[in-house]
């Protein structure tokens, strides 16, 4: 029997995914929504770093979601540490969009302050995971 519960409507009452509660996934979202309204201002010529820039956004969010719904500690470890480096890559996406000027500083500010939160944040729960792994 499949469940058909929408995770996305905790508004409603609805149960939150396991993902939804962690404070690292919610940055992480608005990192990429932060990123998304960005890359749809970027002059021709730029689809490069704008394509990268959203590859790891995504990436970021997706992989804290799928360690979220593992249980092996090991597991999860893994998953959250590839979010991080899909993470470290999105902050250097953001300095070279920053740096050709597609991105004005006070966005990019904001969304490295983002970046930098979620890259701690996971820096974390890696070592928690991995304290939680047998050998």
């Amino acid at each position: 029997m499949t469940d058909n519960r929408n995770f996305s409507a905790a508004s409603r009452g609805s149960p939150l995914a396991p993902h939804q509660r962690l404070d690292v996934y919610r940055l992480a979202i608005r990192l990429f929504a932060g990123v998304e309204e960005s890359a749809a201002s970027f002059p021709r010529g730029y689809g490069a770093i704008k394509d990268q820039l959203r590859r790891c956004a995504t990436g970021t969010v997706l992989n804290i979601a799928e360690g979220a719904g593992r249980w092996n500690p090991a597991d999860k470890a893994y998953r959250y540490t590839i979010a991080q480096a899909e993470c470290l890559e999105c902050a250097a996406a953001l300095e070279m969009a920053t740096i050709v000027r597609v991105i004005p500083q006070e966005t990019s500010d904001k969304l490295m302050s983002y970046a930098n939160r979620v890259g701690a944040m996971l820096t974390r729960l890696i070592q928690s995971q991995r304290a939680r792994t047998p050998g």
